[in-house]
Protein backbone atom coordinates (compact mmCIF):
# COMPACT_ATOMS: atom_id res chain seq x y z
CA UNK A 1 0.00 0.00 0.00
CA UNK A 2 1.43 3.45 -1.02
CA UNK A 3 1.48 6.61 0.82
CA UNK A 4 0.81 10.04 -0.62
CA UNK A 5 3.42 12.80 0.05
CA UNK A 6 3.81 16.68 -1.53
CA UNK A 7 6.60 17.63 -3.48
CA UNK A 8 8.11 21.72 -3.56
CA UNK A 9 10.03 22.52 -6.38
CA UNK A 10 11.33 25.79 -6.20
CA UNK A 11 12.09 27.86 -8.71
CA UNK A 12 12.97 31.79 -8.54
CA UNK A 13 10.79 32.83 -5.79
CA UNK A 14 8.09 30.58 -6.39
CA UNK A 15 7.23 27.58 -4.51
CA UNK A 16 5.16 24.84 -6.83
CA UNK A 17 3.56 22.10 -5.13
CA UNK A 18 2.77 18.72 -6.64
CA UNK A 19 0.88 15.50 -5.23
CA UNK A 20 2.94 12.45 -5.71
CA UNK A 21 2.10 8.58 -4.55
CA UNK A 22 5.28 7.06 -3.60
CA UNK A 23 5.56 3.00 -3.77
CA UNK A 24 8.32 0.66 -3.60
CA UNK A 25 8.61 -1.66 -6.90
CA UNK A 26 9.65 -5.74 -6.35
CA UNK A 27 13.13 -4.98 -5.98
CA UNK A 28 12.76 -2.44 -3.06
CA UNK A 29 13.48 0.75 -5.48
CA UNK A 30 10.93 4.09 -4.99
CA UNK A 31 8.95 4.75 -7.88
CA UNK A 32 6.35 8.15 -8.54
CA UNK A 33 3.15 7.82 -9.89
CA UNK A 34 -0.24 9.54 -10.59
CA UNK A 35 1.55 12.99 -10.12
CA UNK A 36 -0.69 15.76 -9.81
CA UNK A 37 0.05 19.25 -9.76
CA UNK A 38 -1.98 21.59 -6.79
CA UNK A 39 -0.46 25.07 -7.05
CA UNK A 40 1.95 27.74 -5.67
CA UNK A 41 2.33 27.60 -2.00
CA UNK A 42 2.61 31.15 -0.25
CA UNK A 43 2.70 32.49 2.93
CA UNK A 44 0.32 35.37 4.43
CA UNK A 45 0.12 36.41 7.01
CA UNK A 46 2.75 34.06 8.69
CA UNK A 47 0.04 31.15 7.50
CA UNK A 48 1.06 29.18 4.81
CA UNK A 49 -1.67 27.91 2.14
CA UNK A 50 -1.26 26.72 -1.91
CA UNK A 51 -2.92 28.84 -4.33
CA UNK A 52 -4.75 26.30 -6.15
CA UNK A 53 -4.19 26.74 -10.39
CA UNK A 54 -6.73 28.40 -13.02
CA UNK A 55 -6.79 25.35 -15.38
CA UNK A 56 -5.83 21.95 -13.65
CA UNK A 57 -3.06 20.14 -15.64
CA UNK A 58 -3.91 16.68 -16.92
CA UNK A 59 -3.14 13.79 -14.60
CA UNK A 60 -0.15 12.39 -15.87
CA UNK A 61 2.14 9.30 -14.83
CA UNK A 62 6.22 9.38 -14.34
CA UNK A 63 7.15 5.61 -15.76
CA UNK A 64 10.99 6.40 -15.41
CA UNK A 65 13.36 8.97 -14.13
CA UNK A 66 17.34 8.78 -14.67
CA UNK A 67 19.90 10.43 -13.99
CA UNK A 68 20.91 12.12 -16.99
CA UNK A 69 23.55 15.50 -17.18
CA UNK A 70 27.25 14.16 -16.20
CA UNK A 71 25.75 10.57 -17.87
CA UNK A 72 25.66 11.47 -21.22
CA UNK A 73 28.36 13.96 -21.06
CA UNK A 74 30.82 11.81 -20.20
CA UNK A 75 29.32 8.54 -22.57
CA UNK A 76 29.37 11.01 -25.79
CA UNK A 77 33.02 12.38 -24.60
CA UNK A 78 33.69 8.62 -25.62
CA UNK A 79 31.33 8.72 -28.76
CA UNK A 80 32.68 11.97 -30.05
CA UNK A 81 36.28 10.61 -30.01
CA UNK A 82 35.30 7.43 -31.71
CA UNK A 83 36.63 5.14 -28.42
CA UNK A 84 33.02 3.10 -28.54
CA UNK A 85 33.13 1.82 -32.25
CA UNK A 86 36.90 1.32 -32.05
CA UNK A 87 37.30 -1.21 -29.44
CA UNK A 88 34.27 -3.07 -31.11
CA UNK A 89 35.90 -3.02 -34.09
CA UNK A 90 39.48 -4.26 -32.67
CA UNK A 91 37.49 -6.76 -30.22
CA UNK A 92 34.42 -8.08 -31.74
CA UNK A 93 32.23 -10.51 -30.39
CA UNK A 94 28.73 -11.93 -30.68
CA UNK A 95 26.42 -10.57 -27.33
CA UNK A 96 27.10 -7.25 -25.48
CA UNK A 97 29.57 -5.36 -27.14
CA UNK A 98 32.66 -4.01 -26.02
CA UNK A 99 32.69 -0.89 -26.28
CA UNK A 100 29.48 0.05 -24.93
CA UNK A 101 29.69 -2.25 -22.01
CA UNK A 102 33.51 -1.46 -20.89
CA UNK A 103 32.06 2.86 -21.50
CA UNK A 104 29.59 1.61 -19.35
CA UNK A 105 31.77 0.18 -16.59
CA UNK A 106 34.35 3.17 -17.13
CA UNK A 107 31.46 6.09 -16.06
CA UNK A 108 30.74 4.02 -13.40
CA UNK A 109 33.98 4.34 -12.01
CA UNK A 110 33.91 8.33 -12.58
CA UNK A 111 30.64 8.36 -11.34
CA UNK A 112 29.90 5.76 -9.04
CA UNK A 113 31.93 2.76 -8.54
CA UNK A 114 29.56 -0.47 -7.73
CA UNK A 115 30.40 -4.17 -8.51
CA UNK A 116 29.70 -5.88 -10.97
CA UNK A 117 26.65 -7.99 -9.15
CA UNK A 118 25.37 -3.89 -7.92
CA UNK A 119 26.26 -2.58 -11.44
CA UNK A 120 22.75 -3.68 -13.34
CA UNK A 121 20.70 -1.64 -10.66
CA UNK A 122 22.96 1.70 -10.96
CA UNK A 123 22.97 1.31 -14.97
CA UNK A 124 19.11 1.36 -14.86
CA UNK A 125 18.95 4.51 -12.90
CA UNK A 126 21.09 6.08 -15.53
CA UNK A 127 20.40 7.10 -19.22
CA UNK A 128 22.78 4.51 -20.47
CA UNK A 129 20.10 1.98 -21.49
CA UNK A 130 19.06 4.96 -23.60
CA UNK A 131 22.38 5.51 -24.92
CA UNK A 132 24.01 2.07 -25.47
CA UNK A 133 20.12 0.29 -26.31
CA UNK A 134 21.21 -2.69 -23.89
CA UNK A 135 18.43 -3.45 -21.73
CA UNK A 136 19.87 -3.05 -17.97
CA UNK A 137 19.26 -6.93 -17.20
CA UNK A 138 21.22 -7.91 -19.65
CA UNK A 139 24.14 -6.19 -17.97
CA UNK A 140 24.20 -8.65 -14.95
CA UNK A 141 27.71 -9.61 -13.55
CA UNK A 142 27.77 -12.92 -15.77
CA UNK A 143 27.24 -10.93 -19.13
CA UNK A 144 29.85 -8.43 -17.72
CA UNK A 145 32.50 -10.80 -16.89
CA UNK A 146 31.94 -12.60 -20.21
CA UNK A 147 32.67 -9.47 -21.97
CA UNK A 148 36.07 -8.78 -19.68
CA UNK A 149 37.08 -12.33 -20.41
CA UNK A 150 37.00 -11.97 -24.35
CA UNK A 151 38.45 -9.14 -23.54
CA UNK A 152 41.73 -10.44 -21.49
CA UNK A 153 42.09 -13.34 -24.04
CA UNK A 154 43.83 -10.47 -26.59
CA UNK A 155 47.03 -10.70 -23.47
CA UNK A 156 48.90 -7.93 -22.30
CA UNK A 157 50.87 -7.02 -25.72
CA UNK A 158 47.60 -7.07 -27.45
CA UNK A 159 46.22 -4.69 -24.88
CA UNK A 160 49.33 -2.24 -25.15
CA UNK A 161 48.33 -1.95 -28.95
CA UNK A 162 44.62 -1.03 -28.15
CA UNK A 163 45.80 1.79 -25.88
CA UNK A 164 47.77 2.95 -28.70
CA UNK A 165 45.02 2.54 -30.57
CA UNK A 166 42.71 4.75 -28.83
CA UNK A 167 45.66 7.27 -28.02
CA UNK A 168 45.45 7.86 -31.64
CA UNK A 169 42.07 8.83 -31.65
CA UNK A 170 43.39 11.74 -29.60
CA UNK A 171 46.67 12.42 -29.63
CA UNK A 172 45.49 15.62 -31.88
CA UNK A 173 45.06 17.47 -29.31
CA UNK A 174 48.08 18.03 -28.17
CA UNK A 175 49.37 20.68 -29.88
CA UNK A 176 52.29 22.48 -28.03
CA UNK A 177 55.53 20.44 -26.99
CA UNK A 178 54.92 16.68 -26.87
CA UNK A 179 56.82 15.76 -23.92
CA UNK A 180 55.97 12.69 -22.34
CA UNK A 181 55.42 11.56 -19.18
CA UNK A 182 56.67 8.06 -17.58
CA UNK A 183 56.47 6.78 -13.95
CA UNK A 184 55.34 3.49 -12.28
CA UNK A 185 52.69 3.18 -9.53
CA UNK A 186 51.20 0.26 -7.60
CA UNK A 187 47.62 -0.88 -6.48
CA UNK A 188 47.53 -3.63 -3.64
CA UNK A 189 45.51 -7.31 -3.22
CA UNK A 190 43.46 -9.14 -0.48
CA UNK A 191 44.42 -12.08 -3.04
CA UNK A 192 48.04 -13.76 -3.03
CA UNK A 193 47.94 -16.18 -5.71
CA UNK A 194 47.90 -14.36 -8.53
CA UNK A 195 51.60 -14.88 -10.39
CA UNK A 196 52.19 -10.87 -10.18
CA UNK A 197 51.01 -9.88 -7.46
CA UNK A 198 54.35 -9.92 -4.70
CA UNK A 199 55.25 -7.77 -1.88
CA UNK A 200 57.57 -5.23 -2.90
CA UNK A 201 58.22 -1.02 -2.40
CA UNK A 202 54.82 -0.03 -1.38
CA UNK A 203 53.62 3.36 -1.50
CA UNK A 204 49.88 2.99 0.18
CA UNK A 205 51.75 2.25 3.78
CA UNK A 206 50.37 -1.63 4.50
CA UNK A 207 51.69 -4.59 3.75
CA UNK A 208 49.56 -6.11 1.72
CA UNK A 209 50.54 -7.89 -1.52
CA UNK A 210 50.27 -5.80 -5.01
CA UNK A 211 51.02 -5.13 -8.79
CA UNK A 212 53.21 -2.56 -9.83
CA UNK A 213 51.65 -0.31 -13.10
CA UNK A 214 53.78 1.85 -15.66
CA UNK A 215 52.05 4.65 -17.30
CA UNK A 216 52.93 6.86 -19.91
CA UNK A 217 50.89 10.24 -20.43
CA UNK A 218 51.63 13.34 -22.17
CA UNK A 219 53.08 16.46 -20.11
CA UNK A 220 50.48 18.94 -21.22
CA UNK A 221 47.10 17.60 -20.94
CA UNK A 222 47.60 13.98 -19.22
CA UNK A 223 46.15 12.08 -22.05
CA UNK A 224 47.43 8.47 -21.25
CA UNK A 225 49.12 7.02 -23.81
CA UNK A 226 49.41 3.04 -22.66
CA UNK A 227 50.04 1.37 -19.15
CA UNK A 228 51.63 -2.04 -18.48
CA UNK A 229 51.10 -4.12 -15.70
CA UNK A 230 54.81 -5.77 -14.24
CA UNK A 231 55.23 -8.40 -10.59
CA UNK A 232 54.84 -6.25 -7.66
CA UNK A 233 58.71 -6.52 -7.05
CA UNK A 234 59.79 -4.92 -9.49
CA UNK A 235 61.76 -1.87 -9.33
CA UNK A 236 60.89 1.47 -11.19
CA UNK A 237 64.96 1.55 -13.13
CA UNK A 238 63.93 -2.34 -14.31
CA UNK A 239 60.94 -1.01 -16.67
CA UNK A 240 63.11 1.41 -18.86
CA UNK A 241 63.96 -1.71 -21.15
CA UNK A 242 60.30 -2.44 -21.80
CA UNK A 243 59.35 1.39 -22.19
CA UNK A 244 61.84 1.61 -25.00
CA UNK A 245 60.66 -1.01 -26.90
CA UNK A 246 56.67 -0.07 -26.17
CA UNK A 247 57.77 4.18 -27.56
CA UNK A 248 58.57 2.04 -30.74
CA UNK A 249 54.79 1.24 -31.16
CA UNK A 250 53.35 4.94 -31.09
CA UNK A 251 53.18 7.11 -34.02
CA UNK A 252 53.45 10.28 -32.03
CA UNK A 253 56.57 12.23 -32.29
CA UNK A 254 57.99 12.47 -28.64
CA UNK A 255 59.94 15.66 -27.73
CA UNK A 256 61.39 14.47 -24.88
CA UNK A 257 60.72 11.86 -22.32
CA UNK A 258 61.16 13.42 -18.18
CA UNK A 259 62.15 10.97 -15.84
CA UNK A 260 61.79 10.68 -12.12
CA UNK A 261 65.40 9.83 -10.10
CA UNK A 262 64.22 6.81 -9.75
CA UNK A 263 64.45 5.79 -13.46
CA UNK A 264 67.87 7.35 -14.30
CA UNK A 265 70.11 4.95 -13.99
CA UNK A 266 73.56 4.68 -15.61
CA UNK A 267 72.32 1.78 -18.56
CA UNK A 268 69.17 3.24 -18.59
CA UNK A 269 70.34 7.05 -19.61
CA UNK A 270 72.73 4.68 -21.97
CA UNK A 271 70.31 2.95 -23.71
CA UNK A 272 67.70 5.81 -23.90
CA UNK A 273 70.39 8.08 -25.32
CA UNK A 274 71.70 4.58 -28.05
CA UNK A 275 67.60 5.19 -28.83
CA UNK A 276 68.09 8.55 -29.92
CA UNK A 277 65.03 9.63 -27.15
CA UNK A 278 65.75 12.85 -25.93
CA UNK A 279 66.21 12.89 -22.08
CA UNK A 280 64.81 15.36 -18.91
CA UNK A 281 65.89 13.10 -16.00
CA UNK A 282 66.48 14.06 -12.31
CA UNK A 283 69.50 12.52 -11.44
CA UNK A 284 70.14 10.37 -7.76
CA UNK A 285 73.13 12.26 -5.99
CA UNK A 286 74.54 8.64 -5.24
CA UNK A 287 77.25 8.50 -7.93
CA UNK A 288 80.96 10.11 -7.16
CA UNK A 289 80.20 11.30 -11.00
CA UNK A 290 76.59 13.43 -10.12
CA UNK A 291 78.26 14.53 -6.65
CA UNK A 292 80.65 16.13 -8.65
CA UNK A 293 78.57 18.03 -10.68
CA UNK A 294 76.70 19.40 -8.16
CA UNK A 295 79.54 20.70 -6.11
CA UNK A 296 79.73 23.01 -8.13
CA UNK A 297 79.33 26.89 -6.56
CA UNK A 298 75.75 28.83 -7.67
CA UNK A 299 76.14 32.23 -8.57
CA UNK A 300 72.72 33.46 -8.24
CA UNK A 301 72.69 34.98 -11.12
CA UNK A 302 70.58 33.13 -12.94
CA UNK A 303 66.95 32.87 -11.31
CA UNK A 304 63.71 31.24 -11.40
CA UNK A 305 60.26 31.73 -10.14
CA UNK A 306 58.97 28.41 -8.96
CA UNK A 307 55.32 27.74 -7.58
CA UNK A 308 57.57 26.78 -4.26
CA UNK A 309 59.74 29.30 -4.36
CA UNK A 310 62.90 30.89 -5.86
CA UNK A 311 65.35 28.84 -7.78
CA UNK A 312 68.69 29.80 -8.46
CA UNK A 313 70.59 27.46 -11.74
CA UNK A 314 73.49 26.81 -13.43
CA UNK A 315 73.61 25.91 -16.69
CA UNK A 316 76.65 23.46 -17.78
CA UNK A 317 77.34 21.44 -20.31
CA UNK A 318 79.38 18.33 -19.84
CA UNK A 319 78.57 14.93 -20.14
CA UNK A 320 77.39 12.22 -17.35
CA UNK A 321 78.16 8.50 -18.04
CA UNK A 322 79.81 9.19 -21.14
CA UNK A 323 76.47 10.80 -22.50
CA UNK A 324 77.07 14.39 -24.16
CA UNK A 325 74.11 16.77 -22.49
CA UNK A 326 73.95 19.32 -19.77
CA UNK A 327 73.62 19.22 -16.65
CA UNK A 328 71.55 22.22 -15.00
CA UNK A 329 72.17 22.55 -11.25
CA UNK A 330 69.09 23.87 -9.36
CA UNK A 331 69.26 25.12 -5.79
CA UNK A 332 66.77 27.07 -3.15
CA UNK A 333 67.92 27.83 0.51
CA UNK A 334 64.54 26.37 1.82
CA UNK A 335 65.92 22.93 0.61
CA UNK A 336 69.65 23.69 2.05
CA UNK A 337 68.09 24.12 5.29
CA UNK A 338 65.93 21.14 5.51
CA UNK A 339 68.35 18.73 3.87
CA UNK A 340 71.48 20.28 6.04
CA UNK A 341 69.36 20.27 9.68
CA UNK A 342 67.96 16.77 8.57
CA UNK A 343 71.10 15.33 7.86
CA UNK A 344 73.07 17.20 10.70
CA UNK A 345 70.17 15.55 13.70
CA UNK A 346 71.22 12.15 12.08
CA UNK A 347 74.96 12.57 12.28
CA UNK A 348 74.42 13.38 16.28
CA UNK A 349 71.96 10.72 17.36
CA UNK A 350 74.50 8.62 15.45
CA UNK A 351 77.14 9.92 17.50
CA UNK A 352 75.48 9.94 20.51
CA UNK A 353 74.43 6.09 20.12
CA UNK A 354 78.40 5.27 19.33
CA UNK A 355 79.84 7.16 22.62
CA UNK A 356 77.01 5.29 24.72
CA UNK A 357 77.93 2.05 23.12
CA UNK A 358 81.75 2.67 23.70
CA UNK A 359 81.33 3.58 27.03
CA UNK A 360 79.09 0.92 27.82
CA UNK A 361 82.44 -1.44 28.04
CA UNK A 362 80.80 -4.40 26.42
CA UNK A 363 82.14 -4.87 23.76
CA UNK A 364 86.11 -4.39 24.15
CA UNK A 365 87.00 -8.09 23.95
CA UNK A 366 85.33 -8.23 20.70
CA UNK A 367 86.68 -6.00 18.02
CA UNK A 368 85.02 -7.71 14.99
CA UNK A 369 81.68 -7.52 16.93
CA UNK A 370 81.89 -3.97 18.19
CA UNK A 371 82.46 -2.83 14.08
CA UNK A 372 79.36 -4.25 13.22
CA UNK A 373 77.16 -2.60 15.99
CA UNK A 374 79.00 0.93 14.70
CA UNK A 375 78.05 0.05 11.43
CA UNK A 376 74.18 -0.84 12.22
CA UNK A 377 74.02 2.69 14.39
CA UNK A 378 75.34 4.71 11.35
CA UNK A 379 73.17 3.37 8.85
CA UNK A 380 71.76 6.14 6.62
CA UNK A 381 74.93 8.51 7.36
CA UNK A 382 77.58 5.56 7.10
CA UNK A 383 79.68 7.79 4.68
CA UNK A 384 80.10 10.52 6.81
CA UNK A 385 82.38 8.08 9.15
CA UNK A 386 85.56 6.54 9.53
CA UNK A 387 84.84 3.40 10.74
CA UNK A 388 88.16 0.85 10.93
CA UNK A 389 89.23 -2.48 12.70
CA UNK A 390 92.76 -2.88 13.26
CA UNK A 391 95.15 -4.82 15.30
CA UNK A 392 91.94 -6.15 17.38
CA UNK A 393 90.68 -2.85 18.08
CA UNK A 394 87.70 -1.03 16.78
CA UNK A 395 88.29 3.06 16.00
CA UNK A 396 85.39 5.42 14.61
CA UNK A 397 85.93 9.04 14.04
CA UNK A 398 83.89 12.37 11.42
CA UNK A 399 84.66 11.54 7.99
CA UNK A 400 85.25 15.83 7.93
CA UNK A 401 86.17 15.67 4.19
CA UNK A 402 82.41 14.06 3.34
CA UNK A 403 80.89 16.26 5.38
CA UNK A 404 82.74 19.37 3.98
CA UNK A 405 81.47 17.85 0.46
CA UNK A 406 78.36 17.39 1.68
CA UNK A 407 78.05 20.82 2.23
CA UNK A 408 78.64 21.62 -0.78
CA UNK A 409 75.45 19.63 -2.23
CA UNK A 410 72.84 20.70 0.52
CA UNK A 411 69.70 22.28 -1.22
CA UNK A 412 70.57 21.53 -4.80
CA UNK A 413 69.44 18.89 -7.19
CA UNK A 414 70.39 17.51 -10.51
CA UNK A 415 68.69 17.56 -13.65
CA UNK A 416 70.43 16.04 -16.87
CA UNK A 417 69.07 16.66 -20.26
CA UNK A 418 70.31 15.98 -23.87
CA UNK A 419 68.19 18.32 -25.46
CA UNK A 420 70.14 21.20 -26.71
CA UNK A 421 67.51 23.70 -27.86
CA UNK A 422 65.81 24.58 -25.05
CA UNK A 423 66.87 27.11 -22.70
CA UNK A 424 67.46 26.02 -19.16
CA UNK A 425 64.21 28.28 -18.19
CA UNK A 426 62.12 26.04 -20.37
CA UNK A 427 63.77 22.46 -18.62
CA UNK A 428 63.20 23.49 -14.96
CA UNK A 429 59.52 23.43 -15.71
CA UNK A 430 59.04 20.90 -17.69
CA UNK A 431 61.14 18.26 -15.01
CA UNK A 432 59.15 20.00 -12.06
CA UNK A 433 55.84 19.59 -14.32
CA UNK A 434 56.26 15.85 -13.70
CA UNK A 435 53.86 16.01 -10.80
CA UNK A 436 51.17 15.56 -13.13
CA UNK A 437 51.85 12.01 -13.65
CA UNK A 438 51.41 11.55 -9.95
CA UNK A 439 48.44 13.85 -10.34
CA UNK A 440 47.17 10.85 -12.44
CA UNK A 441 47.83 8.50 -10.42
CA UNK A 442 46.08 9.95 -7.43
CA UNK A 443 42.96 10.55 -9.50
CA UNK A 444 43.27 6.80 -10.70
CA UNK A 445 43.37 5.57 -6.89
CA UNK A 446 41.47 7.76 -4.80
CA UNK A 447 38.52 9.14 -7.50
CA UNK A 448 38.43 6.17 -9.66
CA UNK A 449 38.54 3.66 -6.49
CA UNK A 450 41.25 1.67 -8.70
CA UNK A 451 42.16 0.16 -5.28
CA UNK A 452 42.26 -2.25 -3.88
CA UNK A 453 41.83 -4.37 -6.83
CA UNK A 454 38.77 -7.40 -6.23
CA UNK A 455 39.37 -9.52 -9.48
CA UNK A 456 41.21 -12.54 -8.39
CA UNK A 457 42.26 -14.17 -12.09
CA UNK A 458 45.22 -13.21 -14.33
CA UNK A 459 43.91 -11.98 -17.13
CA UNK A 460 40.77 -10.17 -15.34
CA UNK A 461 43.50 -8.26 -13.63
CA UNK A 462 44.67 -6.17 -16.85
CA UNK A 463 40.95 -5.69 -18.31
CA UNK A 464 39.92 -3.48 -14.98
CA UNK A 465 43.35 -1.87 -14.82
CA UNK A 466 42.68 -0.82 -18.54
CA UNK A 467 38.63 0.26 -17.80
CA UNK A 468 40.49 2.36 -15.03
CA UNK A 469 42.48 3.59 -18.05
CA UNK A 470 39.63 4.47 -19.95
CA UNK A 471 38.06 6.13 -17.28
CA UNK A 472 41.11 8.52 -16.46
CA UNK A 473 41.05 9.25 -20.06
CA UNK A 474 37.44 10.45 -20.46
CA UNK A 475 38.21 12.90 -17.30
CA UNK A 476 41.24 14.21 -19.16
CA UNK A 477 39.17 14.99 -22.18
CA UNK A 478 36.46 16.32 -20.07
CA UNK A 479 38.84 18.88 -18.23
CA UNK A 480 40.18 19.93 -22.03
CA UNK A 481 37.15 20.67 -22.90
CA UNK A 482 35.67 22.08 -19.79
CA UNK A 483 39.36 24.55 -19.62
CA UNK A 484 40.07 23.43 -15.92
CA UNK A 485 43.49 23.68 -15.01
CA UNK A 486 42.59 21.28 -11.92
CA UNK A 487 40.99 18.12 -10.92
CA UNK A 488 38.22 19.68 -8.40
CA UNK A 489 36.93 22.19 -10.93
CA UNK A 490 35.95 18.71 -13.05
CA UNK A 491 34.66 17.70 -10.12
CA UNK A 492 32.44 19.42 -8.99
CA UNK A 493 31.44 20.99 -12.85
CA UNK A 494 30.42 17.03 -12.92
CA UNK A 495 28.49 16.68 -9.75
CA UNK A 496 26.73 19.77 -10.47
CA UNK A 497 25.71 18.32 -13.97
CA UNK A 498 24.44 15.13 -12.02
CA UNK A 499 21.79 16.39 -10.55
CA UNK A 500 20.64 16.80 -13.91
CA UNK A 501 17.59 13.78 -14.57
CA UNK A 502 15.54 12.84 -17.80
CA UNK A 503 12.12 11.92 -16.33
CA UNK A 504 9.43 9.78 -18.95
CA UNK A 505 5.87 11.11 -18.17
CA UNK A 506 2.61 9.58 -19.57
CA UNK A 507 -0.29 12.40 -19.87
CA UNK A 508 -3.01 10.56 -21.19
CA UNK A 509 -2.57 8.31 -23.73
CA UNK A 510 1.29 10.63 -24.82
CA UNK A 511 4.40 10.03 -23.75
CA UNK A 512 6.73 13.06 -23.49
CA UNK A 513 10.04 13.26 -22.27
CA UNK A 514 11.44 16.04 -19.30
CA UNK A 515 14.46 17.37 -17.80
CA UNK A 516 15.37 19.08 -14.83
CA UNK A 517 15.42 22.97 -15.34
CA UNK A 518 18.74 23.64 -16.09
CA UNK A 519 21.05 26.51 -13.90
CA UNK A 520 22.86 28.76 -15.63
CA UNK A 521 25.62 27.11 -14.20
CA UNK A 522 24.75 24.09 -15.43
CA UNK A 523 23.34 25.74 -19.21
CA UNK A 524 27.20 26.98 -18.82
CA UNK A 525 29.05 23.62 -18.98
CA UNK A 526 26.88 22.12 -21.13
CA UNK A 527 28.03 25.35 -23.67
CA UNK A 528 32.11 24.56 -22.25
CA UNK A 529 32.11 20.36 -23.22
CA UNK A 530 30.78 21.78 -26.56
CA UNK A 531 27.77 19.15 -27.04
CA UNK A 532 25.32 21.43 -26.02
CA UNK A 533 23.38 20.79 -28.98
CA UNK A 534 23.32 17.34 -28.76
CA UNK A 535 22.63 16.65 -25.77
CA UNK A 536 20.22 19.22 -24.20
CA UNK A 537 17.79 19.35 -27.06
CA UNK A 538 14.17 20.16 -25.53
CA UNK A 539 15.53 20.83 -22.20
Amino acid sequence: MGYMAKSRIKRGNRVYVYERENYRDEFGRVKHRNTRYLGIEVTENGKTHIISPKKRLKEFEVIKSVRYGDISILYNIFKEYGIIDLLDELVPRGGLPVGAVFVSLAINHIIDRETLNMFSRWYQDTALEEFTNIPAEKMNSTNLGAVMKTFGKIGVEGMVDVCVKVFNNVKHLETGSASLLYDITSTYFYAKKLPKVRLGYNRDDNSLPQINISLAATKNKGLPIFFRTYEGNITDVNTIHQLISDLKRIDFKVDAIILDRGMTSRKNLLDLASNHLKIIGGIPLTSNEAKGIVECRISEENELIRPLGLVYYEDISTSLFGIPGRAIVCFNHSDLERERSTRLKKIVIAEKKITKLLDSGACNENSDYLEKEIKAIIKGVSGYFIVKNENGETTVAPNVDERKRARLRDGKCLIFTTDFEKTASEIIPLYFGKDVIEKIFNCLKNWLDMQPVRHFEEDIVDVYIFICYLAYLCLALYKHHFGATGWEGVRSSLDEMGRIRKTALVFGEETIDKTTILTKEQKDIFKKIGFKDKLIQGM
